[in-house]
């Protein structure tokens, strides 16, 4: 699954050149990241289950760039308690039941690329768990395919823009970094490639084309290490340090 990612750790042309088709829209798309982004700081780390908002990338009203919170919460819940609680359960969307899965079915068809830099998996050994960072091998942000809703609070009135992101069945480098035994298989997030932009964000729903572009990436364009924890009582400030290579001798030595 896909619990923790980082970003906003680049510069932001990075983030418009990954969105952008032409040099003019790239600009537009820099200066659009440059008001939206002010005061936020970059994040290195972050959980789902803390519920950041997420650098998310749009075309259904012109290429805009939005922050959605994380934790999909569907239009008809009722209210905030019942909204926390969803939230919690729709921080990842499998790709194989999005058409069928309440939560999701009406979501699908408000789909969004979430850029990061970089997401965490954690690998399980003997009684441990071992942070690892999956990132591009050219280093360029990752576009992972999300699903968004709207969601008002009746008491309120406060609307949210939420988000979860898609996952897929692991690629073999995922397997074995993905082996947690209490879910159910390995796997990863579905990261879209360039040349599928077009197809995700499109506003047509073609349940068939859809479901079929959802496919583990290839394990050649990634790499993978172990670095310092990242969560609980040992974790690492959110600075670069979280994003550096860090042995484990226990991994090692097996």
């Amino acid at each position: 699954m896909c619990y923790n990612v980082a970003y906003l750790t680049r510069r932001k042309i990075t983030y418009a050149q990954r969105a952008g088709a032409s040099e003019a829209e790239i600009a537009e798309l820099q200066e659009q990241l440059e008001r939206i982004t002010t005061d936020r700081p970059a994040m290195y780390h972050c959980s789902g289950f803390t519920h950041p908002e997420l650098l998310c990338f749009t075309r259904a009203h012109g290429p805009q760039f939005h922050f959605f919170r994380w934790g999909l919460i569907p239009e008809w819940v009722k209210d905030a308690a019942h909204a926390a609680t969803m939230s919690r359960q729709t921080l990842n969307a499998r790709g194989e039941s999005l058409f069928e899965k309440p939560a999701f079915r009406n979501a699908v068809h408000n789909r969004c690329l979430v850029l990061v830099d970089c997401y965490f998996e954690f690998h399980h050994f003997a009684k441990g768990t071992y942070p690892y960072l999956i990132r591009a091998f050219d280093h360029q942000p990752l576009a992972l395919g999300g699903i968004t809703s709207s969601w008002q609070n009746p008491s309120t009135g406060q609307r949210w823009a939420t988000v979860s992101i898609v996952t897929t069945q692991a690629n073999p480098m995922m397997q074995a970094i993905h082996n947690n035994p209490r879910t159910e298989g390995p796997r990863m997030p579905f990261i879209v490639p360039k040349d599928l932009d077009d197809v995700w964000l499109a506003a047509a729903v073609d349940k068939d084309l859809i479901s079929s572009v959802i496919q583990p990436y290839p394990e050649a364009a990634l790499e993978a290490f172990t670095v310092p924890p990242i969560l609980g009582k040992h974790a690492v400030p959110n600075t670069e340090v979280a994003h550096t290579n860090w042995e484990y001798p226990e991994l090692l030595m097996r």
